[in-house]
């Protein structure tokens, strides 16, 4: 896809608001790995923090102004997404029995790839689209680019004519039409 310009990146309470959603299950997965410690309770905090957030943003998505939209050009951003999977390793490499300094470097860590995730406005690369069953796509309509999350096929966009909310700009989130 030859794109006039990339997608802007969108308010920063925003991207940092999405991205704590997308790290909510390293967040998770820190908070078991810790349990029995001090260190916890953070996670927990920051886990619970991620489930508002998409609790919040679905609703956004369910009540939000859907609107029809035409793309010249359409790529799956899919290879994006197993970069950020690879945060949710650290969990897996943290041994909090080996003491503070483990849990320090785990977190400081997770916490650079956070702020490289909110300062690059990778909003869309949230690993829990996939498993909701929806799919990342880059699109470009009119000149400009959007970052695309849809459940259908682009394929089948010329026929079936899906509406999308706007979640921010430049970040359009395909709506379910009501049967």
């Amino acid at each position: 896809m030859t794109m006039a310009t990339p997608p802007r990146l969108g308010p920063l309470r925003l991207r940092a608001e999405l991205t704590f959603a997308a790290f909510t299950p390293a967040f998770a997965l820190l908070a078991v790995r810790t349990y029995g410690t001090w260190w916890l309770w953070p996670f927990v905090v920051l886990a619970a923090v991620g489930v508002v957030l998409l609790a919040v943003l679905t609703l956004h998505v369910r009540s939000g102004n859907a609107e029809p939209f035409h793309f010249d050009d359409v790529e799956d951003r899919g290879e994006d997404v197993l970069g950020h999977i690879g945060a949710y390793l650290l969990p897996v490499v943290l041994d909090p029995s080996a003491g503070s300094r483990e849990v320090v470097i785990t977190v400081s860590a997770l916490g650079l790839i956070v702020l490289i995730h909110i300062a690059t406005g990778r909003v869309h690369v949230n690993p829990l689209v996939y498993l909701a069953g929806r799919r990342i796509h880059t699109g470009l309509r009119n000149g400009s680019a959007y970052y695309v999350i849809s459940r259908t096929d682009p394929a089948t966009w010329a026929q079936t004519r899906p509406r999308f909310v706007s979640v921010a700009p430049s970040l359009l989130v395909e709506k379910k039409e009501k049967a």
